[in-house]
């Protein structure tokens, strides 16, 4: 009989990818500012990366609110805030989440308003909040 919870194998796989992806992020901004500001490829491909990377983390979510039966999220913003209210994912995090959650939903629906220096600033100051989501879920789950 399977353990209850969460598929941990599905979990990994979000896992990985995350961490997969802030790798591509770290090479981006360690091609410098004033590359990374004046090439639209370099920042396509980050803001790509950053999309994809929070798809990944609120598939996780969504998993393990299924699994344990959580509640009912209707917005991407109330499954991060179910894993904040269940200690999945630490509380004083949470505004750095719910920004990582807009700036998704900019990315996906306004796309055409991400200014190349938001690119920047996300990528010199906030990959950490990618790896307190990926530590906190290895922790719980792993």
């Amino acid at each position: 009989m399977p353990e209850p919870g969460p598929d941990r194998e599905i979990l990994r796989r979000k896992i990985q990818f995350v961490r997969d992806s802030v790798r591509r992020l770290e090479s981006i901004r360690g091609e410098g500012e004033a590359a990374v500001l004046a090439s639209h490829v370099l920042q396509a491909a980050a803001v790509r990366n950053l999309h994809v990377a929070i798809e990944a983390i609120l598939d996780a979510a969504n998993h393990i609110i299924a699994h344990e039966q959580l509640g009912l999220p209707s917005t991407y913003v109330e499954a991060l805030e179910l894993l904040l209210q269940h200690g999945i994912l630490p509380s004083e995090k949470k505004t750095d989440l719910v920004d990582m959650i807009r700036f998704r939903n900019r990315a996906v629906h306004l796309y055409d308003e991400i200014l190349p220096a938001d690119i920047w600033t996300i990528l010199e100051t906030r990959l950490g909040d990618f790896d307190v989501v990926v530590e906190a879920l290895a922790a719980r789950y792993f």
